[in-house]
């Protein structure tokens, strides 16, 4: 691993006009692997994103990428080291696929023999090796996302940003889309943002997770579960259910006419117990379901609000 991270943000604060306070105060890190900004529209992800970018100055705080400041001195070092793909990735729908990808290698500084070498590679790296001669306009989305991609890692920089990289795709199409993420981020940081908690409990190595235009809580997926949502939920449907027993080893989290929710740490010793006392006091059982517990429990428990792909 790097002795440093190849990105560093500290303090970082957008207020737009207005007084409106997209960003207050975060303090983020980037190795290689992927790091993943999670978190509900408007929660800042996407302004945080721009300004490690480039492309948004922060009201305060200073952003380092590869040791370089991206926001005093030269901004062509911090530049030639990242990737940025945006959520619409400007393309030119009437040329090629290929002719799009040498077009941003010439604005990476690259000549035009080597746009056109390193294009081709490109293409074949995220599955689109015969796709060169389409035209942009003819691609799907999925497809669209992998030259999304391709557009952002011409000039092969070490930090690749992708902002809600699988917005609009089925879940087919997303869980291909990061399978090709990991594949790239074995040499370089990959930092993405996502309201989907099963994503970023799939890819991420590190997650931050966003609340208001605030870090609310970060870590690995498996430290985030472990200290803030480290109980199962055990899931009962059917009739009576309005005032369901206590039951030794779980905790009621909530309860309806037609479902009852525990926690525990326990379900393989606790669900016959629930059952059990469910039928003793005459409720009918359709449907016993366990939910391993993930980011959006973790989200759910810090913010105190519902997950974040309902906001």
């Amino acid at each position: 691993m790097e002795e440093s991270p190849l990105v560093e943000a500290r303090g970082l604060r957008k207020v737009y006009p207005g007084g409106v306070v997209a960003v207050d105060g975060v303090d983020l890190e980037a190795w290689e692997g992927v790091t993943v900004l999670m978190g509900p529209n408007g929660s800042g992800k996407t302004t945080t994103l721009s300004m490690i970018a480039g492309s948004l100055k922060p009201t305060k705080g200073y952003v380092k990428v590869c040791g370089y400041d991206v926001w005093s001195g030269d901004w062509s070092k911090p530049r030639e080291c990242m990737g940025f793909a945006p959520q619409n990735m400007p393309f030119r729908e009437k040329l090629s696929v290929l002719e799009n990808l040498v077009w941003y290698g010439l604005i990476r500084g690259l000549s035009i023999g080597e746009a056109r070498r390193e294009a081709k590679k490109l293409l074949e790296a995220v599955g689109l090796p015969d796709k060169g001669k389409a035209k942009v306009a003819e691609l799907s989305g999925g497809m669209r996302r992998r030259l999304t991609i391709a557009a952002a890692l011409m000039g092969d920089p070490r930090v690749l940003i992708l902002d809600e990289p699988t917005s609009g795709l089925d879940p087919r199409g997303r869980s291909e889309f990061w399978r090709l993420v990991r594949d790239l981020s074995r040499d370089r940081a990959v930092i993405a943002s996502t309201h989907i908690p099963e994503e970023a409990e799939e890819v991420g190595d590190r997650v931050y997770i966003f609340y208001k235009g605030r870090i609310a809580a970060w870590g690995s997926p498996e430290e985030l579960i472990k200290r803030y949502a480290p109980k199962a939920r055990i899931v009962i449907q059917g009739r009576g259910l309005s005032n369901p027993p206590n039951v030794r080893g779980a905790t009621l989290v909530r309860s309806g006419d037609d479902t009852a929710i525990y926690s525990t740490m326990d379900p393989g010793e606790v669900l016959p117990r629930i059952v059990e006392a469910l039928v003793k006091v005459g409720a009918f059982i359709e449907r016993v379901e366990v939910r391993k517990p993930g980011l959006a429990e973790v989200y759910m428990t810090v913010t105190g609000s519902g997950a974040p792909s309902e906001g």
